[in-house]
């Protein structure tokens, strides 16, 4: 079986594992609220203290003789290891120390999962001359090549929250897609064609960033789409703020460049046209994630805080200050003393 095969015989698993028993459909589970009012109790009941069968072994003359000959003994030693020859723990400490600092961070495949795909999209896998048809839940990998058609487009999901659509007509390359135990890589490169990409939250140390002509557009959470047809390349933001070589664009604001051409120096509004486009794509991007969750719990909330703020998602539980909340961006912690209320979506 190749990986292509793999990959669709555990897609089908995944859908089959989806769809919830009749059983739990006809029930009617209590609402977080009304969990967090009970009572919580606790059964303990302590084990009696066993009986000890240790036969004191400081009783006995001899055992006092035995031990008393044994701790002379092992003084003598340690005077002899630590007083007569005093250089030998420093060159055990010199020779344990460096390993001692050695840390290694464990590299391992960030998960890119395919959401879903429209008209005919293939993939070209690192180290492979043939490409094969994408499906929905396919993980793709480093070195992965995109390729749609002059009718299709793919939309992929990643575990970080992010989202990104490869438009029709694109070939873009996953170079990176990796994480740590602290960061994750993004590395892309549009080799023709156009991405729109909505992009969660960076941490310090980690990065997303598309490669389009001879510049990089580098982004730390934001909406945004970067086109190239081979001769310049259109970077546009709706949100946020990217870094495009030295010039930074703000919410909508855009770029042109041209190849062999310096980057202007102040970048221009956003035509209407992208604009309209960059719109739709994330309106598209929260009902898809929210469609998501739903398809995995069975349900979708609200949550609203005392202070306006809003997130859509799951609540999958609480503790004695938080609520567990699965958001559109990933797992979140909320205070429960900052929620004024919740409220059923779907």
């Amino acid at each position: 079986m190749n990986e292509f095969d793999k990959q669709h015989t555990i897609a089908k698993w995944e859908e089959l594992l989806r769809k919830p028993a009749k059983v739990t459909e006809s029930k009617e589970f209590p609402s977080w609220e009304t969990v967090s009012k009970r009572n919580i109790q606790f059964e303990y009941n302590p084990n009696q203290a066993p009986v000890s069968n240790v036969v004191s072994f400081f009783r006995k003359p001899l055992g006092l003789a035995i031990f008393g000959g044994s701790a002379l003994s092992l003084a003598a030693a340690l005077f002899f290891v630590f007083i007569l020859n005093p250089s030998q723990p420093k060159n055990s400490e010199l020779a344990v120390a460096p390993s001692a600092k050695k840390t290694t961070q464990i590299v391992s495949p960030l998960k890119v999962l395919v959401s879903s795909v429209k008209g005919k999209v293939s993939v070209l896998p690192q180290g492979s001359s043939q490409p094969v048809p994408l499906v929905k839940h396919y993980q793709l990998a480093s070195g992965d090549i995109v390729i749609t058609d002059g009718s299709s487009q793919i939309d992929l999901d990643f575990e970080t929250g992010s989202w990104m659509r490869i438009t029709p007509n694109s070939e873009v390359v996953m170079d990176v897609i990796e994480k740590t135990s602290e960061a994750q890589s993004q590395k892309f490169s549009v080799k023709k064609g156009k991405l729109f990409a909505s992009v969660s939250k960076l941490s310090k140390d980690s990065q997303f960033v598309v490669q389009a002509g001879e510049h990089l557009t580098q982004v730390r959470g934001t909406v945004f789409s970067v086109q190239f047809d081979g001769k310049s390349e259109v970077v546009a933001v709706r949100e946020g703020s990217v870094a495009v070589g030295d010039l930074i664009l703000t919410s909508k604001q855009q770029t042109i460049v041209k190849l062999g051409e310096a980057l202007p120096i102040v970048a221009s509004p956003v035509n209407p046209k992208e604009e309209k486009e960059l719109k739709a794509f994330q309106t598209q991007t929260i009902l898809a994630r929210e469609t998501l969750l739903y398809e995995e719990h069975a349900r979708l909330e609200l949550v609203r805080l005392d202070d306006g703020t809003e997130y859509r998602g799951v609540i999958l539980g609480q503790s004695e200050t938080h609520l567990h909340f699965q958001g559109l961006e990933g797992l979140i912690e909320i205070p429960i003393q900052k929620i004024l209320e919740t409220e059923k979506i779907r």
